[in-house]
């Protein structure tokens, strides 16, 4: 899978120099250390990158992948002090959470925090519930590759797996054992999509607690949460801890977005504006 694509942000550090050769002492005999025991958390990296289907334990039927969806990913705020929240050893839903976990007060837990993401160490990743999607038509359907746009021709009754979403509208399925990244909305018109449930997703995040521990969290779970709110939306890839004097504000507005869900008109979680 091409984690680039699936990352909300990523970088790359190449370093280049001239190669300066030594001289090896004829004498000396060098002994190889032996290789260290792994620990559960190092055997589940591969080539630095955290394998989190075997972290989290997500068994068949769900696609487990880096990152958060959405072009704006979702997040959350901690704005009140001394919260302490549940949090879990092993991220997985069907498991009960079983750490507590003291979170700092302005702290905003958003892919697009770079300071807290890297103050922190945060490790994000989503595990979505895969479900069948059946064409209702010859179809030809185009995809993203390495090499840039090409065509997967499709038959009635031919059943892609929905994986998972990325952002943009553009979508992961899988055919015939192999993953493209499509654009959903072509599959509106030609398949069952439109009449399917949304997608469960498990959003997780491991993040540092005060103590000094650390634990999974699950978004879900987290925005319900006195003291605690979705991240406010600054602007696109923008994204930092809460201001103090901001605290008001994003408590409003993130009361108002809820109420909004809810049928109510924003306006009317808003303080009155003099």
């Amino acid at each position: 899978m091409r984690r680039g694509w699936i990352l909300a942000a990523a970088g790359l550090l190449a370093a280049c120099g001239e190669r300066v050769e030594e001289p090896v002492e004829p004498d000396v005999t060098v002994v190889e250390a032996p290789d260290p025991i792994e620990t559960p958390a190092e055997i589940a990296k591969s080539d630095g990158e955290t394998d989190y289907q075997a972290v989290s334990g997500y068994g068949e039927g769900w696609y487990v992948s880096p990152g958060w969806p959405g072009e704006y990913p979702a997040g959350f705020a901690v704005l009140d002090p001394g919260v302490v929240v549940n949090g879990w050893s092993q991220p997985n839903s069907g498991v009960p959470a079983d750490l507590e976990c003291p979170l700092p007060q302005y702290a905003n837990y958003q892919l697009w925090n770079r300071d807290r993401v890297e103050q922190d160490d945060l490790d994000f990743f989503v595990a979505t519930k895969t479900f069948p999607v059946t064409l209702s038509q010859d179809a030809s359907i185009e995809y993203v590759s390495d090499t840039g746009i090409k065509t997967l021709d499709l038959k009635t009754g031919d059943q892609l797996t929905y994986l998972r979403y990325l952002g943009e509208g553009f979508t992961i399925v899988s055919f015939g054992g192999e993953e493209y990244d499509i654009n959903e909305a072509e599959l509106r018109e030609i398949s069952d999509i439109s009449s399917l449930p949304a997608p469960t997703e498990d959003q997780w995040v491991n993040v540092e607690c005060e103590d000094g521990s650390r634990a999974w969290l699950l978004y879900s779970t987290m925005v319900d949460l006195p003291g605690v709110v979705a991240s406010p939306i600054m602007g696109y890839g923008e994204a930092s801890d809460i201001a103090p004097d901001d605290v008001a504000e994003v408590r409003a507005g993130a009361a108002a977005m809820a109420n909004a869900y809810e049928g109510i008109e924003p306006e009317a979680a808003l303080p009155d504006q003099e």
